[in-house]
């Protein structure tokens, strides 16, 4: 006759419950009582199953580790581990946030309350259909997933037979990807320039801010993305081409790491001035110019005190007080700089296979994301709505045309030229003349 309950040791047992398959243990640790189910019908192999859980509970608690009380805090607990060893990387990248704020909000409450027996491929499945993911914020989810097998596996919660696999899972949402308007641009612009000295801040916080207004006209001219891309930049990766007087830049990190070359493109008059700028703040005591700042040893965006920031958090402080304000009513982020640059350049008819190239992506991406400017477009508007052109021409045409109060026509008459400007007008007359002459 099979035992309903049997005890091994001294703080262990097994038992099996009535009507139910399998064995269960019960175990006593560090003063914790604790349960799980054996998995097997098999008394021998359920004997075999409570000694080696004991030793496991029993190592964990020399090397320190915490005993948990039982399966349904486990989950739980292995989150908040995960979620710890994000937060204590030395070098925090930007994205950590975003596996953070997945870890807290979404994935703890789904699977609040449940131990690590359910969580199974099945509850994993569950979860990913409960919610309406765009494909980054997909890839996200699924490398948190992964850091979670990770942690089981190397704190030898679960073994790797056991994981759960990760289900195929459509993007539902397509992410849209906003532009600047040009009149918010100027706002911003307007009020970006002046944004560290709207109240008194502290000595840090005031460098960031002018930093933040000509790291944003980089971002706009050239279209690099924020994060690692941008943050790896140091002055060394500018190379000024003497004889055509072209400076370009090498982006090595980011979405480029793992090509066979940098991705290395040519940057404006407006990206080189903005990065003299910010060279400028971060090395007050140097006489920096454009002659001299691709020499500084420093990333791009480190400050004075040797410190980087998350400009991202900055220009969401900034959209906050716009808004406050009344100043601007869309939301932007600071990557918005990007999707600004690919549509101005689409807009004007630069080829779509240069304008991917040179901000490091598919020529399928961008018309996937940033084609809808197309439709704002007022010459493809009247395409659409057989709008006549000349029409449209002729009503700015009269719209122009002034008259006075007694309905006489108006004309822009030009100013009478300067002295210097008759002067200048005689000798090139009496020089065409001698000319001819001749």
């Amino acid at each position: 006759m099979i035992p309903t309950y049997e005890k091994l040791a001294k703080g262990l047992a097994i038992y099996r419950q009535k009507h139910a398959k399998n064995f269960y243990v019960r175990v006593r640790v560090a003063g914790k009582d604790i349960r799980r189910n054996l998995g097997t019908p098999d008394e021998e192999e359920a004997k075999f199953r409570a000694w080696e859980l004991r030793s496991e509970l029993e190592n964990r608690k020399k090397e320190g580790l915490p005993i948990l009380t039982n399966s349904r805090l486990m989950l739980e607990t292995v989150l908040l581990k995960v979620i710890e060893n994000l937060n204590n990387k030395e070098a925090q990248l930007s994205v950590y946030r975003d596996y953070t704020t997945v870890l807290n909000n979404f994935i703890k409450p789904f699977f609040n309350g449940q131990s690590i027996e359910e969580f199974t491929s099945k509850n994993i499945k569950l979860y990913f259909e409960s919610q309406k993911l765009s494909a980054t914020r997909k890839n996200i989810n699924k490398t948190c997933f992964r850091m979670i097998f990770d942690y089981l596996l190397e704190e030898k919660l679960m073994k790797k037979s056991d994981l759960p696999e990760l289900p195929k899972v459509k993007s539902e949402i397509v992410e849209v990807r906003e532009a600047f308007t040009n009149e918010d641009l100027k706002i911003i612009l307007t009020h970006l320039e002046n944004f560290h000295s709207i109240k008194k801040v502290n000595f840090k916080t005031k460098e960031y801010r002018k930093i933040l207004y000509h790291y944003f006209i980089f971002l706009i001219e050239t279209g690099v993305r924020t994060g690692e891309e941008v943050k790896n930049l140091k002055y060394n990766d500018i190379i000024y081409d003497k004889e055509n007087e072209n400076y370009f830049i090498k982006i090595t990190k980011g979405k480029t790491k793992g090509y066979s070359k940098p991705r290395q493109i040519a940057i404006s008059r407006k990206a080189i001035c903005a990065l003299v700028e910010i060279c400028k703040i971060q090395n007050p005591e140097k006489n920096i110019g454009e002659d001299n700042f691709i020499f500084v040893r420093k990333n791009i965006l480190e400050s004075s005190f040797g410190k980087m920031t998350e400009y991202s958090d900055i220009f969401g402080q900034f959209m906050k007080y716009m808004k406050e304000n009344n100043f601007i009513k869309n939301h932007y982020t600071l990557y918005c700089c990007r999707h600004y640059f690919i549509t101005k350049r689409l807009s004007q008819n630069v080829n779509i296979y240069l304008i991917a190239k040179y901000v490091g992506s598919s020529v399928e991406m961008i018309q996937k994301h940033y084609d809808n400017y197309m439709l704002t477009e007022q010459t493809h508007i009247d395409s659409l709505t057989n709008y006549p052109a000349h029409e449209r021409e002729l009503k700015k045409v009269l719209k122009s045309v002034k008259y006075d109060e007694n309905d006489i026509l108006l004309y822009d008459v030009p100013p009478d030229p300067t002295k210097e400007e008759m002067e200048s007008f005689e000798k090139e007359a009496e020089s065409f003349f001698n000319t001819i002459m001749d």
